[in-house]
């Protein structure tokens, strides 16, 4: 337990909401040094990265279930319900025989065969940028590829995408509602429209049986198999319209900050895309990791040598303090290329580790190589870039940028 100032800091920072609108790189450095557990009452802050890693993995400690607000349960009671029984806060066996069947879809061969598919939507979104003028990559790019790239995944109707890509953002919005100051990006989805997209999903489901390759095929299969039921492919595939986006838009708005605000860095990604592009993606994540926190709820009363977990106690495992971390990371704050990141939780860790984590380093990969292949440079000073006001996700709020080689430009 500690009382650093680090501490305090993070105390202030869930309490008062002090500061959350910014680049809290520096908080999280200091945490896993100064303050690897912080206290509060019924609720837990881990930073160390060992300490992290071994609960993530301890039976005793589970998903946590959102609290949506009473008004939001009021208002969608079909989306609460949904995600109320989702894959991912559901009881350990149950997650794990989900689990077991969606990760056939997520192998790194099922992935590559998306590449082309990728590119062609990575270029498509870039296309109408190109004449020079300075517009927000979060908005244009970072929000929307990951919602399209999910439908080519399920293989879409590419007349849809555009739907599709208004329910996703909605779909998030309403899940954000239950997270304090969550910055929204879309409307949260009205009743009527996820009621519309879960007739959607089910008719693309009912239409999909026999031996295809598909992902819904394949989850039809499953559950012919006995594996899951047809209401459980349903939400599975509703699920995949969320599960991961998020974390995209903000790892993939984080990478390019950060190599658009190390020069050296950026220009030898520029010099040899094809090496050095997915590279990048991985240490970039790593300094200014996406995703702040994971959640989990002691089942039980628990321990862990000292520490001492009452059941019913939020823990939160500092994913971002974690990759931070001296212990495991020598000279944690400098951008290294020689780094193993097999020890990165980028992406979580444990029976929880994000499944599509190829997926959105493939995301990442095919974006940042065409970025350094056209040129692109921040439009403003990095000192004057606006953060997300929130707990969860740690990236720029809007990021201005300007596609072409101008050095003139070029801020850092």
């Amino acid at each position: 337990m500690s009382t650093s100032e680090s501490a305090r800091r993070v105390w202030r920072w869930f309490t008062l909401r002090e500061n959350c609108a910014e680049d809290n790189t520096d908080l999280f450095a200091r945490l896993a040094t100064e303050s690897p557990v912080v206290h509060m009452p019924g609720l837990w802050v881990v930073s160390r990265h060992d300490l992290v890693t071994k609960l993530s993995n301890h039976p005793a400690f589970t998903m946590v279930n959102p609290e949506f607000p009473a008004e939001v349960r009021e208002a969608n009671p079909d989306f609460t319900a949904f995600f109320a029984r989702s894959m991912s806060v559901r009881a350990p066996e149950d997650h794990r025989r989900l689990r077991g069947v969606l990760a056939r879809e997520f192998t790194g061969r099922a992935v590559e065969r998306l590449r082309e598919r990728i590119t062609g939507i990575v270029d498509g979104l870039l296309a109408p940028l190109r004449d020079g003028a300075p517009f927000d990559f979060v908005t244009e790019i970072a929000v929307p590829l990951p919602s399209l790239v999910t439908a080519a995944l399920l293989d879409l109707p590419e007349e849809d995408w555009p739907q599709i890509g208004v329910w996703a953002r909605g779909l998030l919005a309403q899940l954000g509602k239950s997270f304090p100051g969550s910055a929204q990006h879309a409307d949260p989805i009205s009743v009527a429209g996820f009621r519309a997209l879960r007739a959607y999903v089910a008719e693309t489901v009912d239409a999909r049986h026999g031996d295809g390759k598909d992902v819904v095929s394949q989850l039809n299969q499953a559950a012919d198999a006995g594996l899951m039921s047809r209401d459980e492919v349903i939400d599975m595939v509703l699920l995949l319209f969320m599960t991961g986006v998020d974390t995209v838009t903000s790892g993939l708005t984080n990478a390019l900050t950060c190599l658009l605000t190390r020069p050296g860095d950026w220009r030898r990604v520029q010099e040899d895309p094809a090496r050095w592009a997915g590279p990048a993606w991985d240490e970039s994540i790593r300094l200014l990791t996406p995703v702040t926190f994971g959640a989990r709820v002691a089942a039980q009363d628990a321990h862990w040598g000292p520490l001492r977990f009452a059941a019913g106690d939020v823990v939160l495992l500092s994913f971002a303090a974690a990759n931070l971390d001296p212990r495991r990371f020598e000279d944690p704050l400098t951008f290294r290329w020689d780094r193993n990141h097999s020890a990165s939780l980028s992406f979580g860790h444990g029976a929880y580790f994000c499944l599509g984590a190829g997926l959105g380093g493939l995301q990442a990969e095919l974006t940042l190589r065409r970025l350094a292949e056209t040129g692109v440079t921040l439009t403003v000073p990095p000192g004057d870039l606006s953060w997300r006001p929130e707990l969860t996700f740690n990236s720029p709020a809007e990021l201005p940028v300007r596609l072409g080689r101008s050095p003139a430009a070029e801020v850092a």
